[in-house]
Parts: structure tokens; sequence; C-alpha cells
């Protein structure tokens, strides 16, 4: 009976189509919906938004998308390739450092919680051409204030090299989120941008 019900519907929905063709959008819709692509979709956007990511993943491709650095000047001469970049460029002898950091949160405000997300992205980090600094203070609130610096070196040619440079610097601060992530079900990462990355307490490598 179920078959034959089933079969009935499709045959109605078939002749609409062909006898008022302007139904064809409708009937596409009405098959996303009824396939589950419509809500899983609408999940995915629902957890990046949860977890703050959408601005991240916009900016992140602005970033990768961008040909050119653009010079600015605060305290210090660097580049970037726009206002949002996760991360700048720092002329350093016959090469170029690219420049990350970012900032831990812990809704539970656990000291030992933070520890932990430190030293986990230290022991995943670490090593190689880059250097990973931190800065961290506890508020009279408990509320932690830090700064963990990612700073690789490359070169020679920093018009070249900078879009490979500033990738794998994305990919770096992927891991990070993931292990600082893995240590907590309360604890985040808050990802500084463009100059928000000199202004930062921290030490330039």
């Amino acid at each position: 009976m179920a078959f034959w019900s089933s079969l009935l519907k499709w045959l109605i929905i078939g002749a609409l189509i062909v006898v008022f063709p302007w139904t064809i959008p409708i009937a596409a819709l009405y098959l996303i919906v009824k396939s589950g692509i419509f809500r899983k979709v609408l999940s995915q956007l629902h957890e990046l938004w949860r977890k703050g990511r959408v601005f991240d993943r916009i900016s992140d491709w602005k970033a990768r998308s961008c040909k050119m650095l653009k010079r600015e000047s605060f305290a210090l001469d660097y580049y970037l390739p726009s206002s949002a970049s996760p991360y700048i460029i720092m002329a350093k002898g016959a090469g170029f450092v690219c420049v990350s950091s970012f900032s831990i949160k812990d809704r539970s405000k656990s000291p030992e919680a933070y520890k932990r997300a430190v030293s986990e992205v230290l022991k995943a980090l670490g090593g190689g051409d880059r250097t990973i600094s931190f800065v961290g203070i506890v508020t009279d609130d408990g509320d932690f204030l830090s700064s963990m610096q990612i700073a690789s070196k490359h070169g020679p040619s920093m018009k070249a090299e900078f879009e490979k440079a500033g990738i794998e610097q994305m990919e770096l601060l992927d891991i990070a989120r993931t292990v600082i992530s893995s240590t907590s079900p309360t604890a985040s990462v808050e990802i500084h941008r463009g100059k928000d990355i000199i202004l930062k307490q921290m030490v330039i490598s």
C-alpha cells in the first residue's frame, strides 16, 4: 500500500511539473528539504556560528585570495594582505617572519585548564623554524588574559613566498584551535587579526 501511495504522489508531482513548468524550482526545493541536505547545511552553519567561526572563515578566505601585501606601520613596520588577516609579515635579515597570535578563552576560568592548554599548544607547535612566545596574567576577577605568538621564519623572497607562508601559518592556527578545544570542552581560541597582532602584548621574534 505504501508503495502505491508513494508512486501516486510522484506521478502527481511529475504531472504538475509537465503541466506547470514554473513549479520546477518549488519541486527542486521540496526534494532538497526532503533529502535532508538543507537540514545538514543549516546544522553545519549553526555549528560554525556557535563556535564563532563564520567571521574567521570569511577573513581567512580573503587573506588566502589576496595576491598583494600592504605596508602598515604601528610601532613596527609590517605587511599584511588584508585588515582582518590572521597573520602579519615582517622583514628580517635576508628573509621574513610570518607572525600570528591568539588568546586562550576558558569559560570555567580554571587555572589548570589554561596551563594544560598552553602546554599542549607548545608541544604541538614548537620546533622547526618557528618560535612560540607566551604572555599571560590572571585578573582579580579570575579572567585569564593571554597572548600566544607563533613566529615562523621564511625566506628569502617575501613577495614570492608570502602566500605559501600565510597558508602555513593559518594551518598552524587551526592546529592550535583543535588542540585547545580538545583539552577542555569550555576552552576556545580568539585569533588576533591585522593591527591587533601588533597591539597585543608579546615578543616579536
